[in-house]
């Protein structure tokens, strides 16, 4: 689907197009026609608990490839704040800051500053 023409796509001039046509026979006619909306992603305190623990866990590793990387300051930071109080953007720096680390220490790139 990558490099299939966008036009094609898009044939009726609804996003996922192709997508819709394909599957139609297969859906109900409520999925088919769904309105696209973005990704669900949870706002549940515990995740973001969970997700400040990792990232604490993470900071006690100071000599991290990620610090080479980032600076740690913002994450301390989030690491003090009460769950309910963080905003879907910082949950995202955490979770992206989790997921470079282990993309950092899997594959391990030369880090030049």
């Amino acid at each position: 689907m990558y490099n299939t023409p966008w036009s094609l796509k898009t044939y009726d001039g609804r996003e996922k197009s192709l997508l819709r046509g394909a599957a139609r026979d297969v859906l109900p006619e409520s999925v088919v026609q769904r309105v696209k909306s973005p990704y669900p992603s949870t706002s549940d305190p515990k995740y973001v608990a969970a997700l400040q623990g990792q990232v604490k866990d993470l900071l006690t590793t100071p000599n991290d490839a990620l610090f080479g990387v980032i600076d740690s300051t913002v994450l301390n930071a989030l690491t003090s704040l009460e769950p309910e109080l963080i905003e879907p953007r910082d949950r995202a720096k955490m979770e992206r800051a989790l997921d470079l680390s282990v993309w950092l220490d899997l594959f391990r790139p030369p880090i030049v500053v």
